[in-house]
């Protein structure tokens, strides 16, 4: 579907568009809010990216071939230097503990890993380690929402939704532009 598309099914709908990430393609939902999700191409198809998205939001959405020039200068910025201050997200239906998860985590500098524990500690709930990987699990923006950049306390890479490959290839990738 090429285009913009205002309504779907006579509701409000996010755009879809695809970019070029860090690790391959991106798809990446956002509205007038912001960025409200995002998926690896690579591990999903853009109809079952937009199911999911409505699954999870209760909002339509339709593919455009192009975003916005502003967003996607904002996008490519936050790649090459880690910087997300240019970005806002549509994290409408998280709970507040998952807001504060997600936060923490879009404090950590890039070409940089925190623990489960540091976040759990850093939201001032030091015995919430595991509901913090709970509600990273649940990072509806992963890439922009750095959720890559945390670790077990043992150092160990621990899980990660897309599969330990793309998450070794991301800390990777951000190590060598740290050190540029």
């Amino acid at each position: 579907m090429s285009g913009i598309e205002t309504k779907v099914d006579g509701g409000p709908v996010d755009e879809i568009a695809k970019i070029a990430g860090p690790v391959g393609g991106l798809w990446v939902a956002y509205n007038d809010l912001g960025i409200s999700g995002a998926n690896f191409a690579n591990t999903t198809t853009f109809a079952r990216f937009r199911e999911e998205h409505h699954d999870r939001t209760g909002r339509g959405a339709a593919r455009v071939e192009a975003m916005h020039d502003k967003l996607f200068d904002d996008i490519e910025h936050s790649f090459n230097t880690g910087d997300r201050s240019g970005l806002s997200f549509d994290l409408r239906g998280a709970t507040p503990f998952q807001m504060a998860i997600w936060e923490a985590c879009l404090a950590i500098p890039a070409g940089t890993t925190r623990t489960y524990a540091d976040l759990a500690k850093a939201i001032r709930r030091p015995k919430a380690v595991r509901a913090a990987g709970t509600a990273l699990g649940a990072n509806p923006i992963p890439v922009l929402i750095p959720c890559h950049r945390v670790l077990r306390t043992d150092g160990s890479l621990g899980g990660y939704a897309f599969g330990l490959p793309i998450k070794e290839l991301l800390l990777e990738r951000e190590a060598v532009r740290a050190a540029a």
